[in-house]
C-alpha cells in the first residue's frame, strides 16, 4: 500500500517494537542487575518488592484488521503479580477482571509514556496479556483510542530496528 503521508510503501508486516526489559532494569548495570533482579522473557522482579510482567499494547490500525502492537512492560503491585502468576497456565483466566497497572518504558518519540496508567487484562495461557491505557489527552491514548495509520505502523517499527 502506497502511504498517502509520505508517498513510500509500506507493508503491512513490519517487524513490532517491543522492550526486552522494563526501562528501570534495563538501566541496571550488569552486576546489580544480576543480584537484584529475578527475571525471565515475561516476568521479572526487581529488589523483592517491584514486579513487571511483559504485555501488548494494541494500537488499531485504520487501514487493515489487525493491530499494531507493542511489547511493553507495566508495573503492578504485588498482591496483582502473585494472582497473575497463580493463573498464568489456567485457560480460563481471560475471565479474570483487569488488574491496574503502569507503563514501564518510555516509548521514543511520544513524550514520557513511563508510569501512565493501565489496565492489564489477560488473554490466555499461550498469548501475552494486553495492556489499555486510560483515557487521557496522552499521544499514546488518543493513538490507542482512535487508531493509527499505517504509516505511523512504520514509524514505530523504525524505532525497533533503529
Amino acid at each position: 500500500m502506497i502511504c498517502n503521508e509520505c508517498g513510500k510503501e509500506h507493508t503491512s508486516d513490519d517487524i513490532e517494537l517491543v522492550f526486552l526489559h522494563p526501562d528501570l532494569v534495563a538501566a541496571l548495570p550488569t552486576e546489580i542487575r544480576a543480584a537484584e533482579v529475578q527475571e525471565s522473557s515475561d516476568l521479572c522482579i526487581l529488589n523483592a518488592e517491584r514486579f513487571f510482567i511483559r504485555a501488548t499494547l494494541p494500537l488499531p490500525v485504520l487501514q487493515r484488521d489487525e493491530p499494531y502492537s507493542v511489547g511493553v512492560w507495566v508495573e503492578l503491585r504485588q498482591p496483582d503479580f502473585e494472582r497473575i502468576y497463580e493463573l498464568w497456565d489456567d485457560p480460563d483466566q481471560s475471565s479474570e477482571p483487569p488488574f491496574a497497572v503502569s507503563l514501564a518504558n518510555a516509548i521514543p518519540t511520544l513524550g514520557d509514556t513511563n508510569g501512565l496508567h493501565a489496565q492489564l487484562r489477560l488473554t490466555g495461557p499461550t498469548t501475552r496479556p494486553q495492556v489499555v491505557l486510560m483515557p487521557s489527552d496522552h499521544a499514546l491514548a488518543v493513538e490507542q483510542t482512535f487508531g493509527i495509520s499505517i504509516h505511523r505502523a512504520h514509524e514505530y517499527s523504525a524505532l525497533a530496528s533503529g
